[in-house]
């Protein structure tokens, strides 16, 4: 268990002692026992329920591959909030969304915002609740606020739809709420599992956003004028 906490979802609790609940979803790791022969390997396994996740012949590999498969399934299958991937930070009393999977330059961008100032809420995922708020995620814990803390749950002001591109100029064009709902609903991990639970959540976060679209070079270099406009929005 010593192994495995640090890669459990962010807000896991151990069940008190003697609780016999229903499991929903039952991970199994199963550690390769020591080679009784020269040139003998044994793997590492993974399941979940009956289903093969990772096999692999050092432990840390199959750690990780627990992290993300939970972390994901957790995302799918959240009730009572909704879980986009995209970078958060919080700006002048409000949280600036950064939607994109993995590669598109966000963990950077987020980085050097919180560098300049921002508060740091995730570089995974955007955390939204009924109401269209933003909710702390603070994964990887590195990553933190210039104070050292973490964000509290905040309204959505800004959408910042970008991507790296090396030596690309920041040019934004204004985009409408609506545009930017699709950009979250493309980003959701749960949307077409119950686009019913969805889209209210995301229609009351981009209800009163500023929707910003554009390609960018190295996130140092456009941190500045990225978030000079928002210091006399609203």
């Amino acid at each position: 268990m010593e192994q495995t906490a640090p890669h459990l979802p962010l807000g896991w609790q151990p069940a008190p002692n003697g609780d016999t609940g229903t499991v929903d979803i039952l991970y199994s790791l199963r550690f390769a026992p020591p080679s009784q022969r020269k040139g003998q390997r044994h793997y590492h396994l993974l399941y979940c329920g009956s289903t093969l996740i990772a096999r692999t012949l050092e432990l840390p590999p199959l750690l990780t591959a627990f992290e993300k498969h939970a972390e994901l399934l957790t995302a799918f299958r959240a009730q009572d909030c909704l879980f986009v991937h995209a970078g958060v930070v919080g700006w002048q009393g409000r949280a600036i969304l950064i939607p994109g999977r993995s590669f598109t330059g966000k963990t950077t961008l987020v980085k050097a915002l919180v560098e300049a100032g921002a508060v740091y809420y995730s570089d995974e995922f955007a955390v939204l609740d009924r109401e269209g708020r933003v909710h702390p995620y603070p994964v990887p814990l590195s990553l933190r606020s210039h104070n050292g803390q973490a964000g509290r749950k905040t309204p959505v002001g800004w959408v910042i739809v970008t991507q790296y591109q090396p030596e690309a100029t920041w040019r934004p064009r204004r985009l409408t709420p609506g545009q930017a709902l699709l950009t979250l609903m493309d980003n959701t991990v749960a949307a077409q599992r119950d686009p019913a639970h969805s889209m209210p959540i995301l229609k009351q976060a981009v209800s009163s956003v500023i929707v910003l679209k554009s390609k960018r070079g190295e996130a140092g270099e456009v941190v500045s004028t990225l978030l000079a406009p928002f210091n006399h929005a609203r």
